[in-house]
């Protein structure tokens, strides 16, 4: 009997199981498709990026505008 790494979550199972005993996925089955992969990091890049450029918005100190005073300018 020796201990072989799960093929989806990696946590170690006997070689005699059929299944994993931690995310219960076939041990002799197959890796999940990298769609899934990419589509998770797409879906937290989608969600992470807003919260960052809001966050990054309020952190910048907000530049004050001087008014002009258009009257003494016309004056001089």
């Amino acid at each position: 009997m020796s201990l072989e790494p799960c093929k989806v979550c990696g946590v170690l199972n006997s070689s005699e199981e059929e299944i994993c005993l931690s995310c219960g996925f076939p041990t002799k089955g197959r890796k999940r498709p990298v769609i899934f992969q990419v589509a998770a990091v797409i879906l937290v890049l989608a969600f992470l990026i807003p919260i960052i450029t809001t966050l990054i918005s309020l952190i910048k100190p907000q530049q004050k505008q001087i008014p002009t005073n258009t009257k003494t300018s016309l004056m001089n």
